[in-house]
């Protein structure tokens, strides 16, 4: 399983991902900071809700779905597929492997992002930067992270039925359509789960929160239950496909 990960993990650093990792944060950080009167009047919940705003509904939405696609996809591109399922670990094995490096590196994309958006928090904002507000905000992020999670094997089946970064494509730019559609104005409770990582910020509904945040506003019940649903049903059915479907 380790010689998998570490196998995974070189493969990967060869299309140097820490560089986009650092890059989609920047950016995150300069398009919720560009209106420099708005960014002044906010305190530092809305500074984060600013930023995860754009970040979860946006630049996330595209990135982290083509980048796990990505993974799943490179054997067929490479032509190297009938060699890695040849190996011990066979194909389950494999698309372990491929599921724990795609959480690894969006772990490395949300955590680069809080950190960053406190880093640039200490610029824009004039009011203290208390222990209250990060472990409020590391909630919205921890959430989103693991919705982000549940939809990995969703992003995994439709690389691996695909065979090409085509229609991963299609499916980031439907989700973020997903996300416009929500963030606009339909309820809740109608929303396609494409749009999970984005929920969150939507269900807070304000920029400037002068309260700590309850866990119960953002997660509940229903979200729960909703991601449990997406990611074992999308987890089986990669499983399936694996075990069945012809690798050339």
């Amino acid at each position: 399983m380790l010689d998998g990960l570490y196998c995974e993990f070189l493969k990967l650093k060869r299309t140097k991902f820490y560089i986009l990792v650092s890059l989609i944060s920047l950016l995150c950080i300069f398009f919720s900071t560009l209106n420099k009167k708005y960014v002044a009047q906010l305190n530092w919940y809305g500074y984060f809700s600013n930023f995860e705003f754009i970040a979860f509904s946006i630049f996330y939405a595209f990135v982290i779905p083509n980048v796990v696609s990505y993974m799943f996809v490179r054997e067929y591109q490479n032509k190297t597929a009938c060699i890695e399922f040849s190996y011990p670990m066979g194909r389950f094995g494999s698309f372990i492997n491929k599921f724990i490096m795609s959480v690894l590196v969006i772990a490395c994309i949300y955590i680069t992002g809080f950190v960053l958006v406190i880093l640039s928090g200490f610029i824009f904002m004039k009011t203290p930067l208390t222990m209250t507000i990060i472990v409020d905000n590391l909630k919205v992020f921890a959430v989103s992270f693991v919705f982000q999670i549940a939809l990995v094997p969703i992003c995994g089946f439709i690389a691996s039925i695909s065979k090409n970064m085509i229609v991963p494509f299609i499916y980031s730019c439907a989700v973020i359509a997903g996300n416009a559609n929500y963030l606009m104005g339909v309820k809740y409770k109608e929303y396609i789960f494409s749009i999970l990582p984005a929920a969150v910020i939507a269900k807070l509904g304000t920029t400037v929160c002068p309260v700590p945040i309850p866990i119960k506003l953002v997660i509940n019940s229903f979200d729960i239950y909703l991601g449990l649903t997406v990611f074992i049903s999308g987890f089986i059915v990669c499983i399936l496909y694996y075990r069945k479907a012809n690798i050339y």
